[in-house]
């Protein structure tokens, strides 16, 4: 009896081993026009906008909403994203600074007029709200839509 159900079982795996070969095959997804996108070369800037005033005042939520509505989205009407950051540096005294930021991430085809922007953003930060820096990276992106 116990050399039959080895037999049946072996038998049964025989059967249905060869079905998992193919049906894993079948999984792979179809190539679409979404997997086709044309890529472009553009630029993206990741502004780092500390929130911590001169003497210990914060930015509020208000004012930095405002500052992106008359200031930088006039600039990059096309689009940007902002995001909520916690960070620290050494100011210019040597000094560990914490405190809560902003993220504004710009992504843009290269031209002067978009270099004049960003720095322009930049320049009116620092003024309204006495700031030592804005930290500014770049770098080139391959984008598709």
């Amino acid at each position: 009896m116990n050399k039959h159900l080895h037999s049946l079982c072996l038998t049964g795996l025989l059967l249905v081993l060869p079905v998992f070969p193919a049906t894993i095959a079948r999984a792979q997804l179809p190539e679409t026009s979404e997997t086709k996108a044309q890529q472009t070369n553009f630029l993206k800037d990741e502004l780092y906008f500390g929130l911590t005033k001169p003497g210990g005042e914060i930015v509020s939520e208000s004012e930095w909403q405002e500052f992106v509505k008359a200031v930088i989205t006039p600039r990059f009407r096309e689009g940007l994203t902002v995001l909520d950051g916690s960070g620290q540096f050494l100011n210019s005294s040597g000094i560990l600074i914490r405190e809560k930021s902003k993220i504004v991430i710009l992504i843009y085809q290269e031209n002067s007029e978009k270099n004049r922007a960003v720095q322009e953003i930049i320049e009116t930060y620092k003024r309204r709200f006495q700031q030592e820096s804005v930290l500014r990276t770049t770098s080139q992106v391959k984008v598709s839509f």
